[in-house]
């Protein structure tokens, strides 16, 4: 598995990742690229804010927290989203993903890199991005 230079993640990975489901090996390799700067990694605030409510949903705030500080001490750059709003929008027009997942895909464009993205369906028309799955199917 070659790991691009720059990768985005989308909610669905990082989740994966923290909760351990099919897949997380995947992530790991990815993060563990981003740890050790062979690779840059992104996520933006709207898709930090579904990793941050699903596992505080499932665990608590606590240990959602506690994911996103490690993220960011790894070496994941968050990137704001007035830099990405307006290409999400356009996602959204052209393709009907989730809001979530307009907003990784503008990351994507916006960054110029490779986005990681589970198995869900809301990729399947896009093609000028390049896309990494790290399972197909959900959990």
């Amino acid at each position: 598995m070659a790991i691009p230079d720059h990768v985005i993640f989308d909610a669905e990975p990082l989740i994966a990742h923290a909760d351990d489901e099919p897949g997380s090996t995947v992530v790991e390799a990815y993060l563990d690229a981003v740890a050790v700067e062979d690779t840059t990694g992104y996520a933006n605030y709207v898709n930090l804010a579904e990793v941050r409510y699903t596992i505080a949903r499932k665990y608590d705030r606590a240990t959602a927290d506690e994911y996103l500080d490690w993220l960011e001490e790894l070496g994941v750059e968050t990137v704001d989203v007035g830099d990405a709003w307006m290409e999400a929008s356009e996602y959204v027009l052209r393709y009907n993903p989730a809001l979530g997942d307009s907003f990784a895909l503008a990351t994507a464009e916006h960054i110029g890199g490779t986005l990681l993205v589970g198995g869900d369906d809301d990729y399947e028309e896009v093609s000028n991005i390049p896309i990494d799955r790290f399972r197909d199917g959900s959990a």
